[in-house]
């Protein structure tokens, strides 16, 4: 006697002693049936192990059970953390992920979002640049479901999971002016993305707070590039009276002023007190371990999944259109103290105390 190579749903429907169509509703999950047919076909299917054919379902309900993620820069903390927060929510709601990596380039991620949709994904988390957000808009206004991150679109039926960019600057600015710090400088991100304009207008935002002058000559663009960032360091530091203090605006340009700073024989935190924003998990064990700006990344990126996964199910209470954002804490180290005394430029090169705003948002690790 031959035997059979697969169950088919007609063999779990006969053993149930139901339709194939009810069988079929009963393992695709959707519309109506008894639980007397639940239980028969759920026990059919087990005693003959039987396994559905995706492909065929997905066929049949337009869905491919597959969510496509598109982050700038694959190689960044705050992205990789970002990416497991997803992928975890994503397999707990029984959905498949696609990384894309656009590398900031606003044609690259273009041809991302145009290839997901051809390829039949079923919605996409994304972080638009400024020049593609009328793009992604349409594509939401069309009814193609997208969550973006830290980028509101504009569009009455988009979802947006962020950070509280507008505090974050404020929050480490007011930190470093109740240890005393008078000259605050910054590394700034790339201005043409929102993140950037806001930790900047953040940082400003905390410099009034706490009743210090804007001196723009302490504000330096690194544009989240690590050349970039070690040249914009070496400016701060030979100006002919050098920042007490510095917040950096990203990992990668943290890392590069932290090498520019050990190069030119300058001292953290003798020298120069540094905050820096995300939180990679080398912050705490370089020496002194680095005061940081933590933001949720591996909780945003779950909160972003289950927002689309709601999208998608049509099963959430909340409305099409919604917002969440997350508060971003100040994780207090080594890397700050009371500035001892005005530190001299680099050689060679030319060149009022508040408390903090909120402390129980400082966290020390």
């Amino acid at each position: 006697m031959t035997k059979r190579l697969s169950i088919t749903l007609k063999d779990v429907a006969a053993e149930a002693g139901v339709s194939v169509g009810i069988a079929s509703r009963v393992l695709g999950g959707y519309g109506s049936f008894s639980e007397k047919s639940r239980a028969s076909v759920m026990a059919a299917a087990k005693k003959l192990n039987y396994r559905a054919n995706g492909v065929a379902r997905s066929l049949r309900l337009r869905r491919t059970n597959t969510i496509g993620v598109l982050i700038s820069q694959i190689s960044s903390y705050h992205w990789t953390t970002f990416v497991q927060g997803v992928e975890e929510a994503a397999k707990r709601a029984g959905y498949g992920v696609i990384l894309s990596n656009t590398g900031d380039d606003p044609a690259r991620e273009m041809d991302c979002l145009r290839d997901m949709r051809e390829r039949g994904i079923d919605g996409i988390i994304a972080s638009p640049l400024d020049r593609n957000v009328r793009a992604f808009r349409q594509a939401v206004d069309s009814g193609f479901p997208i969550v973006t991150v830290n980028v509101d679109v504009g569009s009455e039926r988009a979802a947006v999971v962020a950070t509280d960019e507008r505090r974050a600057g404020a929050d480490a600015v007011a930190y470093l002016s109740g240890l005393g710090h008078r000259r605050i400088g910054l590394v700034a991100g790339d201005l043409e993305l929102e993140s950037g304009r806001l930790r900047l207008e953040s940082y400003r935002v905390g410099l009034a707070e706490a009743g210090l002058e804007s001196d723009e000559t302490l504000v330096v663009y690194g544009n989240y590039r690590r050349d970039e960032a070690y040249a914009a360091a070496r400016r701060l530091i030979s100006l002919t009276e050098p920042p007490t203090a510095i917040l950096v605006c990203n990992e990668s340009m943290t890392g590069a002023v932290l090498e520019c700073l050990r190069d030119h024989d300058v001292r953290i935190p003798g020298d120069i007190s540094l905050v820096g924003f995300d939180d990679p998990d080398w912050a705490r064990f370089y020496s002194p371990a680095i005061t940081t700006l933590r933001e949720e990344r591996y909780y945003m990126g779950k909160l972003a999944c289950d927002a689309l996964v709601s999208k998608l199910e049509r099963s959430g209470h909340s409305p099409d259109a919604a917002q969440l954002t997350l508060r971003t804490r100040l994780v207090v180290r080594q890397s700050c103290a009371a500035p001892r005394a005005a530190p001299s430029p680099v050689h060679g090169l030319v060149g009022r105390t508040v408390a903090p705003a909120d402390p129980r948002s400082h966290l020390t690790d």
